[in-house]
């Protein structure tokens, strides 16, 4: 299906140039020019205004809920809201209730019609308070994904409006505020996703459902006090679009409001055949919007069309009305038809008509459709050709709102339009046919095409004309990867051109055969650089993947990756189609753009028995990739324990090749965690110290990683307990720094030099207090580590503690006995370390100890100088409440009073000059 938008481009394409234009610096604007800008802008406004009033009217009826207390909540804390609900369930008329309320108490100017950024960022006036209404954000009935990427494009700049609504700086950023609408679908779909920053926004209407007494007064809005009294204790309706249903009830009898909420498809069916037996010519206009996409413009009726095909259908339908031969008559009566809208299921937005909901013109398009069958295959858009239709042998319970092709005659009407679409370029319709999972329905169109084979090969033909001798348009060429789709719904707005390529995608082996026979190219690629053959190795399509062999399809094309059919066959585990493929002598050996082969990638994660096949054929089955990575060895890093055995019978001697980074097996089976691995690899005498060229052991890494079972393996199969990397940690040592607790337990309990230190003779013990660690810094201390230890400056752990603001392990290191008056080879003591980082607890605490508070570095600078250049208030005030000397000067002859005004530190300086 496609996406249905408000048709109000051309306000903004004006809108836009007109604000070109009055901001252009050479522009030398003449009264008239200006005279005409303002017309302009009178006439955006009173668009505008027209919505609002109509809002304004529909308003007088609305319900204040408890969903639209905390949207409004929402909107005054956040600036934007995205209310997400589903179609019927009132999420308009809250967002435009709020937009009135917001304009009535605290005077902002509504934006009601928003169709992208653009509009946002035209219409934004930073001297006004602004809410910019958004409604079926990104699509109305499915994702409009055009529309998505233009709002991913700008999507940071809306943030930064949001973030700054209201603020005061330099970049005069105007108080806005945006609520969006979308529904369920829309949200929920992968494409919408892209657009997650705006996530936190987002208010799940259904999330606050409609308490019995909200309903009840909605009820009461619509429905007469007569028909209320009879309905009461019927109308306990707990459907989401509850509101919708209420709205169409107003001015209907009990017994049909009753027919409406047991079932709302059923109701309008039945309504809109009654109506084409009671009036025609309001039937006549419904079937107008239906066949014209929800989107019956005024300017029809003044002759006014935007294509022949809009004109013809228009034509027909009034004929199959029987409105009469006259023109003008005709239109004067649909045009005052549509002047009296009650009763209709129509509304009127600016200069067009539509649906009041997606639901009913779904169900519109059915009964129209049905009724008048042969126009609407001629008229309709491809993608309800695509989707809406049935003929009668394919009929399930399931359809819902499908047209029956119930005959001969309209069955080939049906052919001829696809081949109409195939003439345009649009596949869609015919490869991508709803219809096509049914083989009778196949068996028809390809009888058809045989029929007509002459006319249907010339059309296929058109579509094996290079890119390069054929006008494509940007979008065509740029259509997403449709491989990722798993809602065919999607693919209606990608202009593949690939009709062998789509039919793979599809998995119609018959329809492949078919366009075989016509000549299609059989290597012809993708924008990926994928082949039919390709995609039918990719997913599967083994009767497809015959086909195209039998018809000589070439193997070894490869997709932009370098990836080729029985690379991805063998990835993705598909036995039957890799031996058919080898039986074909494909290239065993070809290699994708990183050096990856298919036996490779068939060890990182397919099934024991696709290696097998694969080895038979390999004659170089130690093959590494551009990363130096051996089958064994991504067998190893994916945990394939069943593939390893495998290997190893025929590979042992490989089992410790390190890959580009000189990681063995055994290493990158440690670092992932794969412990059944490790103990394999073990059991057939894997190297247990070799390092990788960073000098870190097994035992290393997966200290490092945190797996404490494979640490305990490593340390019973005789690793190297203190085996350093380049920078001489060990295990213990990276184990404290990563925080490890029960590894730093298991190494200790094994006899791990608790006292060994790093290049920088950092201790196990200073490497946890540094990082905060206290149960580590406490385990180590109890097995004898030492807390006076430094490091190659003379810092001792209680300077790592005080620098970090790990006040806990300061407190516990000083109450057993760290010297709090050592001083490092710079003269630092711990209280200037913990001033100059600004920990304010740990220097007071330290003060509390019994320190020197004027005991100074080697560069004659006490604590107060030091807090004095942080600005370090509250430092300041305890030292100074302590006693601590104000005049003291350091090398450069400063007081800490001379250093708080070099700094700019206005407080201390006051706190200072009191002092003195």
């Amino acid at each position: 299906m496609e996406e249905i938008m408000f048709n109000l481009e051309k306000v903004e394409e004006e809108l836009a140039q007109y604000k070109k234009d009055s901001h252009s610096e050479k522009s030398q604007a003449v009264p008239d020019d200006l005279m005409k800008k303002d017309e302009e802008e009178l006439r955006i406004r009173d668009i505008h205004n027209q919505h609002i009033n109509d809002w304004i009217k529909e308003d007088d009826k609305f319900i204040v809920t408890i969903a639209t207390n905390k949207i409004l909540e929402n909107l005054k804390t956040d600036s934007c809201v995205l209310v997400v609900g589903c179609a019927g369930n009132g999420k308009s008329s809250i967002i435009r209730h709020i937009a009135l309320k917001l304009r009535n108490e605290d005077q902002y100017e509504i934006i009601p019609i928003v169709l992208s950024p653009g509009s946002i960022f035209e219409l934004i006036n930073r001297k006004r308070k602004q809410i910019f209404i958004v409604d079926d954000f990104c699509g109305k009935v499915i994702t409009n994904a055009l529309s998505v990427e233009v709002w991913f494009s700008q999507i940071h700049e809306i943030l930064k409006l949001i973030l700054n609504s209201g603020t005061n700086d330099s970049e005069g950023f105007a108080d806005v505020k945006f609520l969006l609408a979308t529904g369920i679908n829309i949200y929920n779909d992968s494409i919408f996703k892209k657009l997650q920053m705006l996530m936190k926004y987002v208010f799940i209407l259904s999330k606050w459902p409609l308490t019995e007494d909200e309903k009840l007064r909605i009820i009461k809005k619509y429905i007469s006090p007569e028909e209320e009294i009879i309905l009461s204790q019927t109308l306990k309706s707990d459907k989401a679009y509850f509101p919708l249903l209420c709205k169409i009830a107003e001015n209907k009898k009990a017994d049909q409001i009753i027919k409406l909420f047991s079932n709302l498809g059923d109701f309008i069916k039945q309504d809109l055949v009654d109506l084409k037996n009671s009036n025609n010519l309001k039937f006549c206009t419904i079937t107008l919007c239906a066949l014209l996409n929800n989107n019956f413009k005024t300017e029809i009726l003044d002759e006014v069309y935007e294509s022949d095909t809009e004109m013809l259908a228009f034509e027909n339908v009034c004929l199959e009305c029987n409105l009469g031969p006259h023109k003008d008559k005709v239109k004067k009566k649909i045009k005052e038809q549509l002047e009296n809208l009650e009763d209709m299921y129509v509304a009127k937005t600016d200069n067009y008509y539509h649906f009041i909901h997606g639901e009913i013109y779904q169900i519109a398009v059915s009964v129209c459709g049905q009724i008048f069958l042969h126009t609407f295959i001629q008229f309709v858009r491809s993608s309800f050709i695509a989707e809406r239709f049935s003929f009668q042998t394919n009929m399930t319970v399931n359809n819902k709102h499908i047209i029956i092709i119930d005959n001969k005659i309209a069955e080939k009407k049906y052919f001829d339009r696809l081949m109409l679409d195939l003439e345009k370029g649009e596949t869609y319709s015919t490869f991508h046919n709803s219809q096509l999972r049914s083989e009778s329905y196949r068996t028809k169109f390809i009888a058809y095409c045989r029929m007509r084979q002459q006319k249907v090969c010339e059309l296929f033909k058109l579509f094996n004309v290079k890119s390069d001798t054929v006008s494509i348009t940007c979008a065509e060429r740029d259509y997403a990867d449709y491989i990722e789709f798993t809602k065919q719904h999607h693919f209606y707005s990608h202009k593949m051109r690939k009709p062998l390529i789509e039919s793979t995608w599809e998995g119609n082996e018959d329809i492949v055969q078919l366009l075989l026979k016509c000549d299609c190219d059989i290597n012809e690629t993708d924008r990926f650089g994928r082949t039919a053959l390709f995609v039918a190795c990719l997913l599967g399509k083994k009767k497809i993947v015959n086909v195209l062999l039998d018809n000589n399809a070439n193997m070894s094309l490869c997709n932009e990756k370098g990836q080729s059919p029985l690379f991805v066959a063998s990835r993705e585990r598909y036995d039957d189609i890799v031996n058919t493929l080898l039986h074909n002598n494909a290239d065993v050996n070809q290699c994708d753009v990183n050096g990856d082969s298919p036996f490779l990638v068939a060890c990182s994660g397919s099934q024991l028995s696709t290696v097998k096949i694969l080895s038979r054929r390999m004659p170089q089955i130690l093959q590494r990739n551009n990363l130096g990575q051996t089958p064994l060895f991504v067998a190893s890093m994916n945990g394939r324990k069943f593939v390893i055995r495998y290997l190893l019978s025929v590979l042992s001697e490989y089992i410790s090749t390190p890959d580009n980074e000189g990681r063995s097996p055994l290493f990158i089976a440690c670092m992932k965690g794969h412990q059944n691995v490790v103990e394999l690899l073990l059991k057939r005498n894997a190297n247990v110290s070799q390092s990788d060229w960073n000098k870190r052991s097994p035992l290393f890494i997966t200290a490092a990683e945190g797996y404490a079972d494979i640490v305990t393996i490593l340390i019973k199969n005789k690793a190297d307990i203190n085996q350093c990397d380049e920078e001489s940690m060990t295990p213990l040592s990276i184990a404290c720094d990563k925080g490890r607790t029960e590894i730093v337990r298991i190494l200790v309990n094994s006899h791990a030099d608790i006292n060994i230190t790093d290049l920088k003779k950092r201790t196990p013990l200073y490497v946890a207090c540094s990082r905060g660690f206290k149960d580590i810094v406490k385990l180590l201390h109890e097995n004898n580590a030492s807390i006076l230890e430094c490091n190659k400056w003379g810092g001792s752990p209680l300077f790592a503690a005080c620098r970090e603001g790990h006040f806990d392990i300061v407190k516990y290191l000083v109450e057993h006995g760290a010297n709090v008056f050592s001083q490092d080879s710079n003269g630092t003591t711990p209280l200037l370390v913990a001033i100059e980082n600004g920990n304010t607890e740990i220097g007071k605490f330290l003060i509390d100890s019994g320190f020197d508070i004027n005991r100074s570095d080697n560069y004659k600078r006490t604590p107060l100088h030091v807090a004095a250049v942080g600005g370090h208030n509250d430092i300041v005030n305890v030292l100074l409440n302590a006693g601590a000397i104000t005049n003291l000067t350091d090398v450069e002859n400063q007081t800490p009073l001379d250093l708080a005004r070099k700094y700019s530190s206005t407080d201390i300086v006051n706190l200072l000059s009191s002092d003195n």
